[in-house]
């Protein structure tokens, strides 16, 4: 259903250009009079159309209405030839006129209405409050939990009234995560009032601030009028630190917020708003100064929610296969706890393995057409509350497989070609097309956060699982891609308009004319003849050595992928598919070759926005100047530039509007993905890289002159700086000081508003750092020198403003980064002032995983660590004495590291607390003679222990046969003491060594001779060395002379 009236309206423009017109002059008058009423019935349906789709997950009426619409509008298609054309076109018309019409009037029986924006009903959704049982377990939250308390009682904010929020796509447990929170025995005793609204998709301002005061004092309230209202919700809140939860928030609307947020502010220092919402825009709106990002379970915790709910309490231990067939089962819900829950229940009365095996083999059928399943109920809120276009946008990813890697500009070529994305005067639709992909990834519809490929352009994201069902249910059966590859030829639906054969071709192709998207058709080629309507075709990775001519009758086509083909020249006749807009010739290495590839008439696709390879040729139909008429705002690659003759026929190209130089306007480079500058050491000021709206990736090196980042004086007025930039690396700047020119100003910009990663080596003088709260990973080496730092302020210090970062490493740095408090990795590295004394201010961030330690000569001792750590490790430290008083709190420590501590003379007290233990290391630590008494008490304890002990000469003793230790390890099977233990010698095998021989040299030597197979090889090669060197030396000899061997 989605896209069908974008679709057909946007047919109806193109029958209306001048081009179609003189086409159709001759029956222009009938024609024209069937489109204005086709156009005027498919703009009263279409708001009606909201609502049936809201009603028709549980209305099968509604659902079959919708479905008989859209069949009706896709039923349009004209032949080939022209004069038939003509003459069905107006009949075409006039049927489909009709059928809307029985269709408007069966529609008025359904009551359907017209849905304002933000006014959306959610249908049943129930209201949520504050309580939450905590007596049953509430499971793999406990981080989280934690990490909002500290937001909400312990961290500093500018406003005194602050919002944090916590978004995640719905069925992730945001609402209990929030009650776990508010619950909290520390968040109650440090607000004064704590006060809970379920705000749900009605935010209307005088509701809810009624609802705050009922729910603050108990009592009910009815006045409407906001004057009056507004003093009494003032006086409720008094001058208090309170604690307001706006739970499940939808609201997009600025104005609506700012109305209510301003008789929020009269509380009392330390005040905080707690938002739950799937929409990370809601979140930005609502200014939240906290982005609390909610992900899915662990595999552990999942399956203790999942055995929790599939197994009655007290009941014997499950049978292993249906543990196996379980965790089969657990996969499919990718951590979301909803799915887990529902599952989880749902096979709670199946006792036996076939019962299991069913469901297991039958799960996505179940989750399909169970539309009284909890988790699509839930979730078809979240494509309720989509915009009109961003609904079939989204639902089109149903096009993938699960798990499948969906690349911003591919999947953005295809929505152009299905015309998802309006062409509107003024406007790029590349740029609209972006635009809706972060929609999307702000709505937890997609997954940003699979790894970014260096080379790929544009960002690479994933669907959940159940998201992807969900895409499925609204295109029903529009899209068909094979699950398996099988013998058996699998029928594609009679619906389907969506062909996705990327795993099995072999099927029974059915009505082909209906068909808008084939990808991945690798075989037969066939069927390209009957493809009336195709708008995406992918032949990539087949072996075909040409196109055939008929694919000119394809001509809605508008995106065309032969990549990786044998073809080796383009027919003609592509030059009659005047509406393509995407050309991939990616790797055609035969096309490459040739040097009259491509059609001379190529210039006649002026809607061309993407041509990967064009091969200049020397005549006047290949040449350079045939690109005029092309508007490649996508992709364009050049070959063969040494053909260009001059500059008159590089002009003529019309390029300079794609490839400008660099001070050029922000519109020109808006596509620009990664950008390296290096070594231009006379540059003084960076162009205007801080508009570029698609930067994701930005290198600067060795470019001395530059003292900021940012110009900000050039009077660009734009509200974010590098609004799309993941990582930045600064190498070598060796006189760069900030990132503004006007550093007054850097309050008022929202600087990197989505970087993630940032690497800065060897930048002495830089001392500052804007408020990033998207950085996670951070590395600093040579950078933030002391003297530097000692001259700012210190609300201006660089880690003042990155407290949500997750990974930090530095090396040879001075500042603090003790407020990075949700760092979960911290690697320090010669840093000299690092003492690691907490009396003298040395501590670790509250929540840290890893910590790892290297070459800082001044640590004394380990800081205090919280319980939470699970890898440590410590190297070269020459100064380290203990690793202190006490480590009995580190329950969580899996890994622990000590080496080439010279001065390590003790571990520490407690370390028979330390159970998780899996893997401890201690080498080149002379010093430390024994183990602390906590410790010779846990190693009998732990029989998975991986332990190795090395250039420890004492501990060696001790752990060896005969040695105190020896029986503590045991129990120990994976163990490593000392070198690498050698191999026994016979006593026949033992050469006597001469005694002028040194101590070290018999060692050596004995090594050597004891192992016969070492021994054979080296004196195979000493052999042929001798004899190279006695030819070498016959060479230089005169012929009587002579070399005696003596018989050995």
């Amino acid at each position: 259903m989605a896209g069908v009236f974008s679709n057909a309206l946007e047919m109806i423009k193109e029958l209306s250009t001048p081009h179609a017109l003189q086409f159709l002059e001759p029956i222009w008058i009938g024609v024209y009079k069937q489109l204005q009423m086709l156009q005027y019935s498919l703009l009263l349906i279409q708001p009606l159309i909201e609502d049936a789709e809201e009603r028709q997950l549980t209305d099968k009426a509604v659902s079959f209405m919708v479905a008989q619409e859209a069949r009706c509008v896709n039923s349009f298609s004209l032949d080939h030839n022209p004069l038939l054309f003509k003459l069905q076109l107006g009949k075409k018309l006039s049927n489909v006129n009709e059928r809307i019409n029985e269709l408007i009037e069966e529609m008025g029986k359904f009551k359907l209405r017209v849905l304002e924006n933000n006014n959306k009903p959610l249908k049943n959704r129930p209201q949520t409050y504050s309580y939450v049982d905590e007596s049953p377990v509430i499971f793999g939250r406990d981080e989280d939990k934690e990490k909002l308390v500290h937001m909400l009682i312990r961290d500093s904010f500018d406003e005194k009234v602050a919002v944090v929020s916590i978004v995640g796509m719905g069925g992730l447990g945001k609402t209990t995560l929030a009650q776990l929170v508010y619950a909290d025995e520390r968040v109650k005793n440090h607000f004064k009032q704590c006060i809970w609204v379920c705000v749900s998709n009605d935010f209307d301002v005088l509701k809810l601030a009624r609802g705050i005061i009922h729910t603050a004092t108990g009592e009910n309230y009815d006045h409407t009028n906001m004057e009056v209202l507004q003093k009494d919700l003032r006086d409720v809140l008094g001058q208090e630190r309170y604690l307001l939860v706006l739970d499940d928030v939808w609201n997009e609307d600025f104005e609506k917020w700012d109305a209510l947020r301003n008789m929020l502010l009269d509380g009392g220092e330390g005040s905080r708003i707690l938002v739950t919402t799937r929409n990370e825009k809601c979140s930005r709106l609502m200014g939240a100064q906290r982005h609390h990002f909610l992900r899915g379970l662990s595999e552990e915790s999942s399956w203790v929610l999942f055995e929790h709910k599939a197994f009655a309490v007290g009941a014997p231990k499950p049978l292993p296969k249906l543990v196996e067939i379980g965790q089969q089962i657990l996969d499919k819900c990718q951590g979301l706890p909803l799915a887990i829950e529902e599952l989880g229940s749902f096979m709670h009365y199946k006792s036996k393995e076939s019962e299991w095996q069913a469901v297991l083999e039958n799960i996505e059928t179940w989750k399909l057409q169970s539309t009284q399943n909890e988790i699509i109920q839930e979730l078809w809120l979240s494509y309720v509350d989509l915009p009109t276009q961003l609904k079939k946008c989204f639902a089109f990813c149903a096009i993938f497989p699960k798990d499948h890697d969906i690349k911003e500009e591919q999947l953005i070529q295809f929505w152009m070609a299905q015309g998802f994305i309006p062409s509107q005067e003024g406007t790029d639709m590349e740029v609209e097309g972006r635009e809706i992909f972060t929609e999307l990834i702000r709505r937890s519809l997609l997954q940003n956060d699979c790894s970014l490929q260096p080379l790929e352009k544009g960002r690479v994201c994933k669907m959940h699982g159940h998201i992807h069902d969900l895409a499925q249910l609204v295109m029903e059966n529009e899209c068909f891609f094979p699950l398996l590859k099988s013998t058996a030829a699998p029928k594609i639906p009679i619906k389907a308009r969506h062909w996705n054969l990327y795993a099995d071709e072999n099927c029974e192709k059915g009505d082909c004319s209906i068909i808008h998207t084939v990808l991945y058709c690798r075989r037969d080629l066939s069927v390209l003849p009957k493809l009336k309507l195709v708008r995406v075709l992918d032949l990539s990775h087949t072996n075909i050595n040409e196109l055939p001519a008929s694919i000119e009758h394809l001509h809605h086509l508008r995106y065309l992928d032969i990549s990786y083909t044998l073809i080796g020249k383009l027919p003609e006749s592509i030059c009659m598919l005047v509406n393509l807009q995407t050309l991939k010739l990616h790797d055609c290495y035969k096309l490459s070759e040739a040097l009259k590839a491509l059609p001379a008439g190529l210039n006649q696709l002026q809607n061309l926005k993407t041509l990967t390879q064009y091969t200049v040729g020397d005549d006047a139909e290949n040449n350079i100047g045939q690109l005029k008429s092309l508007n490649p705002f996508g992709e364009l690659a050049l070959y063969n530039l040494q053909k260009v003759k001059n500059a008159d026929e590089a002009r003529k190209a019309n390029l300079g509007k794609q490839f400008p130089v660099w001070m050029g306007e922000r519109q020109q480079f808006q596509y620009l993905h990664r950008i390296e500058l290096s070594e231009c050491i006379e540059c003084e000021q960076l162009p205007p890289l801080e508009t570029l709206p698609s930067l994701a990736y930005l290198s600067i090196s060795g470019m001395d002159g530059i003292k900021h980042i940012i110009n900000n004086s050039r009077g660009n007025n734009a509200l974010q700086s590098f609004p799309a930039l993941k990582e930045l690396s600064l190498y070598r700047m060796m006189n760069l000081e900030g990132w503004c020119v006007e550093e007054g100003r850097e309050a008022n910009l929202c600087l990197f508003p989505c970087l993630t990663e940032m690497h800065i080596t060897e930048c002495p003088k830089l001392t500052t750092m804007p408020s990033i709260p998207t950085l996670q990973e951070l590395y600093i080496n040579q950078s933030f020198c002391e003297t530097q730092i000692s001259l700012v302020s210190e609300v201006r210090r660089f880690f003042k403003h990155l407290e949500s970062s997750q990974s930090l490493s530095m090396k040879s740095c001075t500042d603090n980064y003790k407020s990075l408090k949700f760092l979960d990795d911290l690697t320090i590295s010669s840093c000299k002032n690092f003492t690691g004394v907490s009396s003298q201010g040395d501590s670790v961030p509250p929540f840290l995983k890893s910590l790892e330690v290297f070459e800082c000569d001044s640590m004394r001792e380990l800081p205090t660590c919280p319980t939470s750590l699970q890898s440590l490790s410590i190297n070269r430290c020459r100064g380290i004495e203990s690793l202190g008083p006490e480590m009995g709190h580190l329950t969580s420590l899996s890994k622990l590291e000590v080496s080439r501590c010279p001065k390590l003379v003790s571990l520490s007290n407690g370390m028979q607390a330390l159970t998780s233990l899996q893997y401890l290391s201690i080498e080149f630590c002379q010093a430390l003679k024994s183990f602390p008494e906590g410790l010779q008490q846990l190693l009998p304890t732990l029989k998975e222990l991986e332990l190795k002990i090395k250039k420890c000469p004492e501990l060696e003793r001790l752990c060896n046969p005969g040695g105190d230790y020896y029986d503590l390890l045991s129990t120990i099977s994976d163990k490593q003491i000392g070198e690498e233990p050698e191999l026994e010698s016979k006593p026949e095998q033992i050469i006597q060594v001469p005694n002028e021989i040194s101590i070290g040299a018999k060692q050596a030597l004995k090594c050597i001779v004891t192992d016969w197979f070492l021994l054979s090889a080296i004196l195979i090669c000493a052999i042929a060395c001798f004899i190279k060197f006695l030819f070498n030396q016959l060479d230089n000899q005169n012929e009587k002379e002579f070399w005696y061997i003596p018989p050995t």
